[in-house]
């Protein structure tokens, strides 16, 4: 009987072992499918970034500094602009820029399927101490990747204020509908 006992135990614990391997391979093949699907949604949304910076025919719709003094009494030392860009009516890029009183900030918001997928955040210094500079020097290029809406990467050279890119990128999508 207790033969009989310790062979099952050593099955028990054979049983246990493989449970344990088994496990781990699981989780580890997990871990490779959604690093390879991460880096492929990277990959689909550089993509999509260039196939709109290259497009031709996009559509262009400025909003100019008046609107956002005017109707948003947002005053900047240098001005602000917004530009949307449309292929069939439908908003593929966004970008803004405010001139700050020694600095320009571009922000580009790209989509897909009016959704967004990228934000490329540009600081260039404008001024120095003998006044405007006649090539704006660069200072910094972060990149933010999104799906779904959430953030899923940044490369980021500078840190800069904690930004809700998605807030935002609605809000100057409303200032695009607004704007007659």
């Amino acid at each position: 009987i207790e033969n009989k006992k310790s062979v099952e135990s050593a099955k028990s614990a054979r049983e246990i072992k493989l449970l344990i391997i088994m496990k781990k391979l699981i989780l580890f093949l997990l871990f490779l499918s959604s690093t390879y699907g991460f880096s492929q949604n990277l990959n689909l949304i550089k993509k999509e970034v260039e196939k709109i910076n290259n497009s031709k025919n996009l559509k262009i719709k400025t909003v100019p500094n008046d609107y956002f003094v005017d109707v948003k009494n947002e005053v900047t030392d240098n001005g602000q602009e917004l530009k949307g860009y449309y292929q069939d009516n439908q908003l593929k890029k966004i970008t803004h820029s405010v001139g700050l009183s020694l600095l320009k900030i571009i922000r580009e918001y790209f989509y897909y399927k009016n959704e967004l997928i990228f934000v490329l955040e540009t600081k260039y210094q404008t001024k120095d101490e003998n006044g405007f500079i006649n090539n704006p020097k660069l200072m910094y290029k972060n990149s933010y990747y999104f799906n779904n809406n959430k953030l899923i990467k940044k490369i980021v050279k500078e840190t800069s204020d904690t930004i809700d890119f998605v807030k935002e990128a609605n809000e100057l999508k409303d200032d695009l509908k607004n704007y007659k």
